[in-house]
């Protein structure tokens, strides 16, 4: 894949834009594409920051990705947070939910 040495300028004049739907959209958009295992990591570090966590997000990013990319995932986590993300979610979930997410982790409890 050939990255467009122009993307950083696209980045720079979308965030001067406003800041409605589309706009936020697109920038999105572009951040998934330039690195998708870091924008993942991002959508999950931000799902389990809030108080309780964003179980929406966290199953999304872990059922889509478990069978793709999600050891890339959990290094980029790592990498950022200094944390496994097997641990955040385990400490952030219970029960059986939490049983489900781990071994698609590939780790049981």
């Amino acid at each position: 894949m050939v990255k467009d040495k122009h993307v950083g300028l696209w980045e720079l004049k979308l965030s001067d834009e406003g800041s409605d739907g589309f706009h936020k959209a697109v920038r999105i958009a572009i951040s998934c594409i330039n690195d998708h295992n870091k924008y993942y990591e991002k959508v999950l570090r931000n799902a389990m920051e809030i108080v309780g966590i964003n179980e929406d997000a966290l199953t999304r990013v872990i059922v889509t990705r478990a069978e793709k990319d999600l050891e890339d995932i959990k290094k980029v986590y790592y990498k950022r947070n200094s944390v496994q993300l097997e641990h955040a979610v385990a400490k952030k979930t219970s029960g059986d939910y939490k049983k489900f997410l781990l071994t698609l982790m590939g780790k049981e409890e």
